[in-house]
């Protein structure tokens, strides 16, 4: 039997592509009209997080996640869809999880006190196209939603504070 041949241990060395998404959530804030910098609400190594009125009944928040991680970065965009009060919280809630059933893409959540529709995507290879498809997406959706909540609840106008 002959001589083993010995190979070098192969290392593999991991290269990140594609854009940076900071970058590319700022130049998608620019597109909407805004300056990043003013309606940055705060920023870490880790996470950046903007908020501005985009028509007035309209606040988008813009959260970016786990920038050091760039396979783990993730962007959330949310709308404020109105204030769920304490007196009817539970006819509230019940009403937005049926009216979710007619969303798309898109989901609602309670946070805090609001009720929120969002869109979570990987922001690996994320382009300003995508976050501007995701943004009309839940436009449009949020007046749907609104208007159905409304109705189903019997309510003049969604409640915002």
């Amino acid at each position: 039997m002959g001589k083993l041949k010995k190979f070098p241990t192969l290392v593999v060395k991991k290269i990140d592509g594609g854009k940076d998404p900071l970058k590319t959530v700022e130049d998608f804030i620019l597109r909407l009209g805004f300056d990043p910098e003013s309606v940055e609400k705060e920023k870490s190594s880790d996470t950046a997080r903007w908020m501005f009125s985009v028509d007035s009944e309209k606040e988008l928040e813009v959260l970016l996640e786990g920038i050091r991680k760039p396979t783990e970065t993730t962007v959330y965009l949310g709308i404020n869809i109105c204030t769920v009060p304490i007196r009817g919280a539970s006819d509230v809630l019940a009403t937005a999880l049926e009216v979710a059933d007619g969303l798309v893409g898109v989901k609602v959540s309670l946070v805090g006190h609001f009720l929120v529709l969002s869109a979570s995507l990987s922001a690996v290879g994320i382009t300003g196209d995508d976050l501007e498809y995701h943004y009309k997406l839940l436009s449009a959706q949020e007046t749907w939603f609104r208007q159905q909540l409304v109705e189903e609840l019997h309510w003049d106008d969604a409640p915002m504070d």
